[in-house]
């Protein structure tokens, strides 16, 4: 899968979610470490919401998972998720629980 096929599946993942258009607005990298660990290393989709009613921005971002398969993460930015390292940490404390 090239970027712009990546982009476009995690636009409609977040589209499909928020339930109104997403508009892409960049790529942030991020890498967020606790206790020395790397947790996340990788690159964060940003799209603006348009007519969300509580949310701005959006978040996602893919992986391929350990049966080959891909994954699709996406976060409404609705504080205190309202970056793209906040829907990170917030994803990373999901799934510790």
């Amino acid at each position: 899968m090239n970027y712009r096929e990546y982009r476009n599946t995690v636009q409609d993942a977040i589209e499909g979610r928020a339930k109104c258009l997403a508009v892409y607005q960049g790529t942030q990298p991020i890498k967020f470490s606790m206790d020395g660990k790397v947790l996340f290393n990788g690159k964060v989709e940003v799209f603006q919401l348009k007519d969300h009613p509580q949310a701005k921005l959006a978040f996602g971002w893919g992986f391929e998972n350990d049966k080959k398969k891909w994954e699709y993460i996406t976060v409404l930015g609705v504080p205190p998720l309202d970056t793209p390292l906040a829907a990170v940490k917030g994803y990373v404390a999901a799934r510790k629980t």
